[in-house]
């Protein structure tokens, strides 16, 4: 009996996360609307400051899926060119930049830095670092074969971006009456 009443309501709760979390409307920067993803990676990870979303989706671009945990958050994203899952971005508390040296921010973020560690060229496989106050944002990069790779990256870097939590906090305190916990919010409580 116990196992029936459960697992209707599983199937519903998975169902539910499975429609709202397919749309490149999930991790678009703006308008915020009811950016799931965001949200959910902000209660992942609630001491980052900032939290990574895209400008727009270039052209042949589009949001492939995500995975949130306490303490981290990734999402994927997928280009007709550069392949399937061609760039994951996580966002963790911290993350270990020792041995890389810095490149400069071109996205023009304050007190963001930036670390490199290109791996291979065909395919073009890199991973970049972005390290803020409470938090670490990697993306990488895990294209197919192809000769457009310099300006595939080139356009993710360019619609890459971050939005302050703070932004994000306000939004769902105005929007949903809730308090969402961390940095630029009350610290988190555990409850018993």
């Amino acid at each position: 009996m116990r196992r029936l009443a459960i697992l209707p309501l599983a199937g519903f709760v998975l169902a539910a996360c499975t429609a709202t979390l397919n749309s490149d409307e999930e991790v678009l920067c703006s308008p915020i609307g009811e950016r799931t993803v965001l949200i959910l990676a902000a209660q992942a990870v609630p001491s980052a400051t900032l939290m990574p979303c895209m400008s727009d989706f270039p052209a042949g671009w589009s949001f492939a899926g995500s995975d949130i945990r306490s303490g981290r958050a990734r999402f994927w994203l997928e280009s007709d060119r550069a392949g399937v899952r061609a760039i994951e971005v996580e966002l963790t508390r911290t993350c270990d930049v020792s041995g890389l040296d810095e490149a400069p921010n071109a996205g023009g973020e304050l007190d963001v830095r930036v670390y490199v560690e290109p791996l291979t060229f065909q395919p073009y496989a890199a991973n970049r670092y972005f390290t803020f106050t409470g938090g670490c944002a990697i993306y990488r990069y895990r294209f197919t074969p192809t000769d457009e790779w310099p300006n595939l990256a080139l356009e993710a870097n360019d619609a890459l971006t971050f939005l302050p939590r703070s932004t994000l906090v306000a939004h769902v305190e105005a929007e949903r009456d809730q308090t969402l916990c961390g940095a630029s919010a009350p610290p988190c409580v555990v409850g018993d």
